[in-house]
């Protein structure tokens, strides 16, 4: 009879009981077939149930015979992972769990047991060949110890399968892989986001416990219940809920201008936004579309000539013509020079000089009310409208100004969204607030 090995004290293993699976817990186990497969989100959202089913599944079906299964100690690998896989296997297959040399044997397959609490546990995994790696708590892991884990499962056929809590959008995970919108693309990544409704085994009365116990605190609230990566304090747009300020079918709109934030060397990027006008509601603002150029991370600065061909795509695209404005940052003279001189640009060309305070409150506000909404393409708009913050610097300082990190697409949206208003054109000059 196999047993559980906790230093010299044997335990023996309660019967596991699965429960039932959501659509969203079937679909991992079912489809978790890309390199990195990461299931992310809610606390007690049965991401981690859900993994052990697909690793035991993925264990069983793989020719290799060495496996890696990381965590932030041995301690919480134990408590998350490996007592609930012994419980789903007991009686069913061969395992040995030697917690002190750290391994976990499961039907003649080995699974190296490492601790990713510091810089430290590279070390553990160096030289190691894996053919597949279970990751639990990642977010909590260092990043060189992931980069050693990924470069370790180089065996034909490896994969990986990551579960984690959100943390800052500013995360390396959340930035290079979970919003990696190229990687997904091409499937070497696939992300499922697991909430509360994800977990069909939790009543309605612990579930509203569950929501009394972190709604205190608006930070622990939006990533342990709403499963939102966002920014532990400071966050100018505290009200954005990006299952309410998105949107995926494309709206019927009364007009669409161009707006834009300029950098000679770092980021332009160029917004389309669309305007739903109502005397009675006020107006809806609807980023349709962003290009978004960094580069530095290119590594080649784009000419002004370059924008102006960004520009007339999207005047192609959305068919626009005199009737609609490109607005400009009031830093952007050359651009704005070469766009004047283009005779293919058909629109009106107008300069935006923001009044930055203001125009933060007006957009705070157009959150609040989600009268401002932004389409699931734009990616990077989606994660500045959850990480733009306050200089706390300036703070200390009586000043209220914008942290100046990552910041480009909330400047871009305030042409779209003020500039209509300050154009002194009475069709567009609607009271939202």
């Amino acid at each position: 009879m196999p047993s559980i090995k906790v230093g010299k004290q044997l335990k023996k293993p309660k019967s596991f009981e699965y429960g039932l699976f959501s659509e969203k817990a079937l679909d991992f186990i079912d489809n978790s077939d890309a390199f990195v497969n990461i299931s992310h989100g809610s606390v007690r959202s049965s991401k981690t149930i859900t993994a052990n089913v697909r690793w035991l599944d993925f264990l069983t079906n793989s020719p290799h015979d060495e496996f890696l299964l990381t965590g932030k100690t041995r301690d919480t690998i134990e408590r998350n992972v490996v007592r609930d896989l012994i419980r789903m296997i007991h009686g069913k297959m061969y395992y040995d769990y030697n917690k002190g040399d750290g391994y976990f044997d499961i039907g003649g397959k080995r699974i190296w047991l490492v601790g990713f609490n510091d810089e430290g546990a590279t070390d553990k995994i160096r030289g190691m060949t894996v053919g597949g790696w279970y990751g639990d708590e990642v977010a909590t892991a260092p990043e060189s110890s992931i980069k050693m884990a990924i470069n370790r499962c180089s065996l034909k056929g490896a994969k990986m399968f990551w579960t984690m809590n959100p943390d800052s959008p500013y995360h390396y995970i959340f930035k290079e892989y979970i919003n990696n919108k190229e990687l997904k693309e091409k499937g070497v990544v696939k992300v499922w986001h697991f909430t509360l409704k994800d977990n069909l085994n939790l009543t309605e009365e612990y579930v509203e416990q569950l929501k009394l116990l972190y709604s205190k605190s608006a930070l622990q609230y939006k990533r342990y219940i709403l499963g939102q990566w966002v920014i532990a304090e400071g966050a100018i747009y505290d009200k954005f809920v990006e299952s309410e300020n998105t949107f995926k079918k494309i709206p019927k709109t009364d007009e669409i201008n161009i707006c834009c934030d300029y950098g000679v060397s770092t980021v332009t990027t160029f917004g389309v936004m669309g305007i739903k006008k109502s005397l009675s509601e006020g107006n809806t603002y609807y980023l349709l579309e962003e290009t978004y150029y960094d580069a530095e991370v290119i590594g080649i600065n784009q000419t002004d000539s370059q924008r102006v061909n960004d520009i007339l795509r999207l005047q192609k695209k959305y068919n626009l013509t005199n009737e609609n404005t490109l607005f400009l940052p009031h830093d952007a003279a050359s651009l704005k020079a070469e766009c004047e001189q283009d005779k293919r640009i058909r629109m009106k060309v107008r300069t935006y000089t923001p009044n930055t305070f203001e125009d933060i409150k007006t957009i705070q506000q157009l959150i609040a009310d989600r009268k401002f909404k932004i389409h699931e393409s734009c990616t990077n708009s989606i994660t500045q409208a959850q990480t733009y913050a306050w200089d706390k610097n300036a703070q200390k300082k009586g000043e209220d100004k914008p942290l100046k990190v990552d910041d480009h697409c909330c400047d871009m949206w305030r042409g779209g969204i003020l500039g209509p208003r300050n154009r002194r054109d009475p069709s567009l000059e609607i009271i939202d607030l």
